[in-house]
């Protein structure tokens, strides 16, 4: 785990009577791609523009790079870049000249060479010259996060990059970011509500709900701290389950289904559970384990 690159402590926005975020803390790591999760109207969005800078907050703390937001805002915003849940462009241009109009915006000079390295990074290169109105939502959606990068930014955030995809847009959007994170050492925050998106790509999480945290912490942990329904595929499975219930290993719900026994446990026991098998001469040809985020999700909220 790197160094915090950005740290939110008792952020709390309302509109009128609505309590949009609710005295919210987390942490981001140097390098972390961090899973901002939540159902629409949680919060995320709300949040994602306070540490943008784009809403004030009503109180609380955002540090970036160690610096204060409120006091070191140009500072901080020239290192992050940002997609903000839709890319808006240029139709009737090409992807080339939309990159070039935006980098003179944000008053990037010398940029031909970083805007065809940006183009590279997001697997639109070829595409350079296309008109903007030939490219499918993806692209798009790869074209924005392309316009993100143009200052080379320390710190992405990414708003429901995924919105609206289809599964093979979807696995190009996460291929895109695990690239970036790795191989360009780039820290991302990816605010979404596909909880699926978040398990498969992110080291850490948080889940907000109604404003608040719920839960924040290493994915995986956090999935192994949770039970999960689990089959153990067994030779014997009758036997199988009266020596589970003989023995100290704590489960839930257990019962038969063919040649399976079905349980309600923490993944942490199995191991345990497949010990046990094995020691009292019980074949088992396979455990499956049906986790997702999803069940973790609906158990907090």
């Amino acid at each position: 785990m790197g160094k915090p690159i950005t740290q939110i402590t008792g952020l709390s926005k309302s509109f009128k009577d609505i309590q949009a975020v609710d005295n919210l803390s987390l942490t981001v790591f140097e390098n972390d791609v961090y899973g901002f999760l939540g159902p629409n109207g949680s919060g995320k969005s709300t949040s994602i523009r306070m540490l943008l800078s784009l809403i004030r907050p009503d109180r609380g703390d955002i540090q970036v790079f160690g610096l204060n937001l409120r006091n070191n805002r140009m500072e901080i915003l020239r290192q992050i870049g940002a997609f903000v849940e839709k890319a808006d462009f240029y139709e009737y241009l090409s992807a080339r000249k939309n990159l070039e109009i935006l980098a003179r915006y944000s008053g990037y000079t010398n940029s031909a060479q970083r805007i065809m390295e940006v183009l590279e990074l997001v697997g639109l290169l070829k595409r350079s010259e296309s008109k903007v109105k030939t490219f499918s939502k993806g692209m798009k959606q790869r074209l924005g996060i392309a316009q993100a990068l143009l200052h080379k930014p320390r710190l992405l955030v990414l708003d429901e990059p995924a919105s609206g995809l289809d599964p093979s847009g979807m696995r190009d959007i996460r291929q895109l970011i695990r690239f970036l994170n790795e191989d360009q050492n780039i820290t991302i925050i990816l605010s979404s509500h596909n909880l699926q998106e978040i398990e498969h790509i992110a080291n850490r999480m948080i889940i907000i709900n109604n404003g608040k945290k719920m839960v924040e912490g290493e994915v995986k942990s956090l999935l192994l701290e949770h039970k999960y329904y689990t089959s153990i595929h067994l030779n014997d499975a009758r036997n199988g389950l009266e020596l589970l219930k003989k023995s100290t290993i704590p489960f839930e719900e257990a019962d038969i289904e063919g040649q399976s026994i079905r349980i309600f446990c923490q993944r942490s026991e199995i191991p345990a559970i497949n010990k046990l098998m094995v020691d009292h001469g019980l074949q088992v040809d396979g455990i499956k384990v049906e986790q997702n985020l999803e069940d973790y999700f609906l158990t907090l909220t």
